[in-house]
């Protein structure tokens, strides 16, 4: 079984971001092994996999990545999402991600300079007993395994 996630970002990069920073979105929207580079059609989380990047209209920089990662890949987005939080013009939601299996999605959210995956709804975090619960996180992109 496979444990895929549809990750979709969408949010503007502040003015004074530094090169460095904007080279690493760029690297990983052009590099082949790039966490934001597949295009075409998604395996398993349905609909087309996208990345763009480019100048805002309201200055800074844009960028529109819809993925299809897998669970050990969750350790790189949290540290790409690291290295991009204090540089994402706030306020409000980033993007999402959701466990190809979910009807759902969890909010990826800008709060005090960190990417956080609030629960929508208090009662999936009881889900533990399904197999998967969700999780308030900084920057941790995870789920864990229930352990009985």
């Amino acid at each position: 079984m496979a444990d895929l996630y549809a990750l979709d970002l969408a949010f503007d990069l502040l003015d004074g971001t530094p090169e460095a920073v904007l080279a690493e979105v760029r690297r990983q929207l052009a590099s082949p092994d790039g966490l934001l580079s597949g295009r075409g059609s998604a395996w398993r989380v349905g609909g087309m996999l996208v990345g763009e990047f480019g100048p805002a209209e309201r200055g800074g920089w844009a960028l529109t990545a819809r993925q299809e990662v897998h669970e050990e890949q969750l350790p790189d987005v949290e540290d790409l999402l690291l290295l991009l939080a204090p540089h994402i013009r706030p306020p409000g939601p980033v993007g999402r991600i959701r466990h190809y299996e979910d009807e759902a999605p969890d909010l990826l959210v800008l709060r005090e300079g960190r990417v956080v995956q609030p629960a929508l709804d208090p009662r999936w975090t009881a889900s533990v007993s399904s197999g998967r619960a969700g999780k308030v996180w900084s920057c941790q992109i995870s789920r864990e395994a229930s352990s009985g």
